[in-house]
């Protein structure tokens, strides 16, 4: 007797893929058929209200710690941002997400029968990011705005949702991390692999923004300010900095990687059987 794989079991109840209605219904079945689904989403957003109070709450003291400690990078004086600092932890969470949704397909061997039930590729990569979009960005809602109100209400001075900037702050932490959670699937559809799409994942993200530091000064800058953390990342800033992107166009480059991704993944695909 054998006893079946949590994506076996989910592709056994997705239903026929008749159309793009047929097609998002099965990836939906099979997204929260899995338990990792929910058990990372939950403990990633959960994670960012609980360090958003813990750097709200110690702000006065110079944060966790006292000076010195805290999100890299933090402006203490800015409890906005403070209490959406913990998106730093949740994106990586949400783009491991991203990545094994996809992965764990090869892994148990159901993307054979996705894709004899959706011969044509591209619907199969569009629709699981839609739908992995469209559930991390209303679970990233709810968190940005919980994040938000609990800053709100254990530290001074947080600005209210009317004032320049801060509803575009607030709403552009879901959209920053709905962008990385789909830029997982893509990189997951690219290197078939959990370990090589997280590494490169991590590597975009956190990695290269550090040792573009290292560049020399009179160019660095500009090259760092193209990787899709530190443009993306400009959408969640109150202020634009000299020589960065301004919030909606490093926004835009960040989506160009995941559209660059996704339509890598299904000249991949289509070249390359499965």
């Amino acid at each position: 007797m054998t006893t079946s794989t949590p994506q076996e079991q989910a592709a056994e109840k997705q239903p026929p893929t008749g159309g793009t209605t047929g097609l998002l219904g099965g990836e939906w079945v099979k997204t929260r058929s899995l338990r990792s689904t929910w058990n990372v989403l939950l403990g990633a957003l959960v994670a960012m209200v609980l360090l958003g109070l813990l750097f709200t709450s110690t702000a006065e003291s110079g944060g966790p710690g006292g000076n010195g400690g805290g999100p890299p990078g933090a402006d203490f004086a800015q409890p906005l941002t403070l209490s959406l600092a913990g998106y730093n932890l949740a994106q990586l969470a949400l783009g491991v997400l991203g990545v094994l949704l996809v992965t764990g397909e090869y892994t148990s061997g159901t993307v054979r029968s996705t894709f004899a039930a959706t011969p044509k590729r591209w619907p199969v990569v569009l629709g699981k990011a839609a739908v992995l979009g469209a559930l991390v960005l209303v679970a990233s809602l709810v968190a940005a705005f919980a994040a938000y109100a609990v800053g709100a209400a254990v530290t001074d001075g947080m600005p209210g949702l009317g004032a320049d900037g801060v509803l575009r702050v607030v709403v552009g932490t879901a959209l920053y991390l709905t962008a990385i959670a789909v830029l997982g699937t893509a990189l997951g559809w690219l290197l078939r692999s959990t370990a090589g799409a997280v590494a490169v994942l991590f590597g975009l993200v956190f990695l290269l923004p550090v040792l573009g530091q290292l560049l020399p000064a009179s160019w660095g800058p500009d090259v760092t300010r193209w990787l899709p953390g530190q443009a993306g990342g400009q959408l969640l800033q109150l202020s634009t900095a000299p020589g960065t992107f301004s919030p909606w166009a490093g926004f835009a480059v960040l989506v160009g990687y995941v559209v660059v991704g996704l339509v890598a993944s299904v000249v991949r695909l289509r070249s390359r059987d499965v």
